[in-house]
């Protein structure tokens, strides 16, 4: 697998340069080639696509003429999904559960796993993220060290999740790292500690992922530990989709995932919200084709000025289980919210917004020790203001807000059946 990420490496690094089409040109082989294996090797998309030819792909917009491929097609598919060729013995197993808790189970071919490493470290470069960096991962469990981590370079020490925030704030900093990586809520507690009792921490960045990172958190960890925040959008079955650049502009690794916005089984427009849909053009083993990935998102239409040809998200909204149902009956981004946290940054450790009607929120405060009776009528004037139709809304205080099994904390939940 190291050769195979090495052999990988100089495409990747050199391909991020090249114009958007000449990117889109490469992608579209990639799909095409991949698309001739599936009809060939594997039995559930032979099925699915049985209507579809090759032909009818000259371009990545022409992807729509593929049905959609759900999580609960793929789980209820096993073991069809896997191409001839490949066993799960022989492939990479990662798995993942959504808000249903139902377990989809993920097998990545190799050759794939070594293209995903070659793309990580693009990230990391791109970031002078340089390979004698020591990183301190707040994680919900250890994951197995990649192929470059046993060459020494951007070793990773593990600082698990579950624990309170003062245990993993006491091993972040006994391991003195030079970036820290982890979830957007977890370093928010761990940050707010570490301000009450600043120690000798000397980051020189601080990576996001898994959650929803708002502008605000960003500020907040930066003026912190007084470096840069850099946010990455990825899932287990995907791997790399996005990253940011230097310029923190979301970057879409279209050679390694092709990237679509869905607005009423439409292509929407660009910087129009819609479902990302994705097709990961590496996978042979279990490919995942116009996958709905249950995100919300939109594209940019402007390139970055970092010159980088690789296309941009405009933004990330969050999952569909998170969209907030207006009393009307649309639905809004979650994001809308997002204001509040000027005011939990200063007075909550942690928060939870919970939609329980159409025109009802709860909103769940871990209070630190300066949260008063006024800032509980300062939360309610401001969710109202921030919601776009008439609201009521209650504050609760309670000792604590429960992660999900993978660590994960739900900021914004609905409870709404749209």
């Amino acid at each position: 697998m190291l050769i195979r990420t090495m052999y990988y490496l100089p495409q990747v690094l050199a391909r991020e340069w090249k114009t958007t089409a000449s990117i889109q040109r490469h992608s579209l082989a990639e799909a095409r080639s991949l698309l001739r294996d599936v009809l060939r090797t594997n039995v559930f998309y032979k099925k699915k696509l049985e209507h579809i030819t090759i032909e009818e792909i000259q371009s990545c917009e022409d992807l729509s003429v593929i049905p959609f491929t759900t999580k609960d097609e793929l789980r209820r598919g096993f073991p069809d999904v896997i191409s001839k060729g490949y066993t799960p013995e022989g492939c990479i197993h990662e798995s993942t559960s959504g808000s249903t808790g139902d377990v989809l189970n993920i097998y990545h071919d190799p050759a794939a796993y070594s293209f995903y490493d070659a793309v990580s470290l693009r990230e990391y470069m791109g970031l002078n993220l340089w390979p004698w960096y020591r990183m301190s991962y707040i994680r919900f469990e250890q994951q197995p060290a990649r192929i470059f981590e046993y060459l020494g370079i951007l070793r990773k020490r593990y600082i698990p999740v579950a624990v309170p925030a003062e245990e993993q704030l006491r091993l972040v900093q006994n391991h003195n790292p030079d970036v820290a990586s982890g979830y957007p809520s977890s370093l928010y507690e761990i940050a707010r500690l570490y301000r009450e009792n600043p120690g000798s921490l000397r980051l020189k960045m601080v990576l996001s992922n898994s959650e929803l990172l708002t502008e605000s958190t960003r500020e907040y960890l930066e003026s912190t530990f007084n470096c840069p925040v850099y946010d990455d959008y990825s899932s287990f079955e995907l791997h790399n989709i996005g990253a940011e650049c230097a310029l923190k502009s979301m970057h879409i690794h279209i050679d390694n995932n092709i990237v679509e916005i869905i607005k009423d089984g439409e292509q929407a427009a660009p910087g129009e919200v819609g479902e990302i849909v994705v097709t990961n053009i590496r996978n042979r083993a279990m490919p995942f084709i116009r996958y709905r990935t249950g995100d919300y998102g939109a594209l940019d239409e402007e390139p970055c000025p970092c010159g980088r040809g690789l296309p941009v998200f405009k933004s990330i909204e969050g999952r569909k289980d998170e969209y907030l149902v207006l009393p009307s009956g649309g639905h809004v981004s979650p994001r809308v919210f997002d204001p509040l946290d000027l005011i939990f940054h200063l007075y909550v450790s942690k928060f939870q917004i919970i939609q329980k009607k159409k025109d009802e929120f709860l909103i769940k405060v871990v209070r630190e020790a300066n949260y008063h009776d006024d800032v509980t009528k300062t939360l309610v004037r401001e969710a109202k203001r921030c919601f776009p139709e008439p609201i009521e809304v209650e504050v609760m205080p309670v000792e604590d807000i429960s992660r999900t099994g993978r660590g994960k904390l739900r900021a914004v939940l609905c409870e709404v059946n749209s």
